[in-house]
């Protein structure tokens, strides 16, 4: 009776043991630690007693007692508390086995007075296997994966069959000798097999966690260049305001500087190149940032930035100014693709026209114009000739032959136009030694009109 109360206990208090360190719950009060004893002494006792009339279901009832003390004790989730307790039984049951079968010569040769002490020696080999269990590196800190769900479903059924094989053995259900020590083995085996489960579980776990940490610093990495772009952002969007402030106010002021130092060659030379080294400045700044203001439309931005290469390769300032979006433009007038069209054909003469000027200049702006919304290219290059123009749209004719040109352009404009039905408004500026030489509009106000207005004078015709 002794000798199975002291095992009945002492697998009571190991498992208890095992528990705590499975799941890293650290120290534990004098308190708690007097419960346990308490506990454990009370549970062996009942377990004990019923012995003969319910020898299986008497380990199922220590279990679910354990499980209960447990979670009271610990404040761990019930369900985590049922696995843990199951698995820590089966690690404890489990060496009990192993360490008896090491002991058994010793039960064979010794007379019946010192089989208590050979208990006990087996109980001490017992612990001293859990001892240094989680002494291992790799196992010290408990089976941390545990504590996700759905993770314990291969150490559940290993404790599991290893409780089975124990209740088996110890109510001598086994007779024949070789199939008991079959048992045996195949608990050492389930021994080895939680091990290598808890390994497997750690490795795992490890490399979770090495890919959260990465995913942390990836983010951490991106937050900063989002950081990074917005203030870019704001730098390009300030800048974008001056320069829009200065390309009104200083043609003016050259003009006005210019006419007041009519007489002073060397002055009016000066000014001339403090013109063109800023234009040259804002052309380099645009090919190395490339950061046009965006329309919405992946496809009218992409050739928008094409453009803007073009332009910079020829040393031609370009800027483009979007003052609405044009979702609504390409979901009810007109198709994305015969936009980009247009607008690749137009900024693409305004290039040709200006490449060989002296002030090189190309601003493209994108707005709502009296309820209607209107593209606008304005460019410094060659104005068109008269005959251009008078045949503009009704057959092949082009300024600029010599520059690649071949008049094709604004037949394939005045096409898309004319199915959009809107309008074409070409004005030709006064000329002006640092301001824009014409500009090129379309307007889509559903009239399918062509417009010129050149020197005051205003001529129409239906597209």
């Amino acid at each position: 009776m002794i000798e199975a109360l002291i095992t009945m206990f002492a697998q009571i208090f190991f498992s208890m043991f095992v528990y705590l360190k499975i799941l890293n719950l650290g120290k534990v009060g004098l308190f708690k630690i007097i419960c346990g004893v308490s506990f454990s002494t009370i549970l062996a006792f009942l377990i004990y007693l019923l012995r003969e009339p319910m020898p299986y279901t008497r380990f199922v009832i220590m279990i679910l007692a354990l499980v209960i003390f447990i979670w009271m004790m610990t404040n761990t989730r019930f369900d985590l508390a049922l696995t843990t307790t199951v698995i820590s039984m089966g690690i404890s049951y489990g060496f009990f086995l192993v360490s008896a079968l090491i002991v058994i010569p010793l039960i064979v040769i010794s007379p019946l007075s010192i089989n208590t002490f050979v208990l006990f020696l087996s109980l001490i080999i017992q612990f001293m296997f859990i001892f240094f269990l989680f002494k291992i590196k790799r196992l010290k800190n408990g089976i941390p994966f545990l504590k996700k769900r759905r993770a314990s479903a291969i150490g559940l059924v290993i404790s599991g069959a290893i409780l089975v094989i124990v209740a088996l053995i110890i109510n001598d259900f086994i007779d024949d000798e070789t199939l008991g020590l079959s048992l045996v083995i195949g608990v050492a085996l389930g021994i080895a097999g939680l091990i290598l489960w808890w390994r497997r579980g750690l490795t795992r776990l490890y490399r979770e966690k090495i890919k959260e940490s990465n995913a942390r610093e990836y983010e951490a990495i991106i937050a900063k260049k989002d950081e990074l772009i917005q203030k870019i952002q704001k730098d390009n969007d300030r800048m974008a305001k001056i320069i829009h402030r200065d390309n009104k106010l200083l043609p003016a002021m050259y003009k006005a500087v210019r006419a007041n130092v009519n007489n002073n060659q060397e002055s009016v030379r000066v000014l001339e190149q403090l013109m063109t080294e800023r234009a040259g400045l804002i052309v380099q700044s645009q090919r190395e940032a490339n950061a046009l203001p965006s329309t919405k439309d992946f496809l009218i931005d992409g050739i928008m930035n094409l453009m803007s290469a073009k332009a910079a390769e020829k040393e031609i300032q370009f800027d483009l100014i979007v003052k609405t979006e044009i979702k609504k433009l390409t979901e009810t007038l007109i198709s994305p693709l015969k936009l980009e069209t247009l607008v690749a054909d137009l900024i693409e003469n305004a290039i040709i026209a200006t490449s060989h000027s002296n002030f090189k200049k190309i601003l493209v702006t994108i707005g709502i114009i009296e309820g209607f919304y209107e593209l606008n290219i304005q460019d410094s290059g060659i104005p068109f000739e008269a005959d251009t123009l008078h045949k503009l749209g009704l057959e092949r004719a082009s300024s600029h032959l010599d520059d690649g040109g071949s008049g094709i352009g604004y037949m394939t404009v005045f096409e898309i136009l004319s199915e959009a039905k809107a309008s074409l408004i070409i004005t030709k500026y006064e000329s002006e030694p640092r301001g824009f030489s014409k500009s090129v509009r379309v307007r889509f106000d559903n009239k399918s009109e062509f417009i010129v207005e050149s020197g005051g004078v205003h001529e129409l015709r239906m597209l």
